[in-house]
């Protein structure tokens, strides 16, 4: 049952959209911003036509810059060291995508043999509709099993 389950959801059906993304232009404070603004850990880079060009994630930013930790117990970034940075020169520059129909069983092997913690879903023209995490997978085979 698993196994036909896995070969024939296509991950249109357990991708989260719509994507938050950010720009290659934004300064790169608003990686930062996003990341506690909507609790996520993974940002598709996106150009001037929307397309994916990208990808960064909180465990990048940390080897980047890594916070310091308040006296109230939160953790601070300090926005002018990481405007310091340019987006375009530290992000992940090859992304692997996949396109809406492909199958979950697809998706699942990609990202056990390369260790991606995500995967950017985008139309024929390389705009991103979805992206789909490790804890996504998880969450479909805890509600589906």
């Amino acid at each position: 049952m698993i196994q036909e389950l896995i070969k024939s959801t296509a991950v249109k059906d357990i991708m989260t959209s719509p994507v938050v993304t950010v720009s290659d232009a934004d300064e790169f404070h608003v990686v930062q911003d996003k990341f506690t603004t909507y609790d996520i850990r993974h940002l598709p880079v996106i150009d001037a036509n929307n397309r994916v060009v990208g990808l960064i994630s909180q465990r990048h930013l940390y080897k980047i810059h890594s916070p310091r930790r308040l006296e109230s117990g939160e953790w601070f970034y300090d926005k002018d060291l990481l405007d310091g940075f340019i987006l375009r020169n530290v992000m992940i520059k090859d992304v692997y995508t996949l396109k809406a129909d492909a199958k979950l069983e697809e998706l699942m092997k990609i990202m056990i043999q390369f260790k991606y913690g995500c995967v950017t879903i985008v139309d024929d023209i390389d705009r991103p509709i979805g992206i789909i995490t490790r804890d996504s997978v998880i969450n479909f085979f805890l509600t589906h099993a």
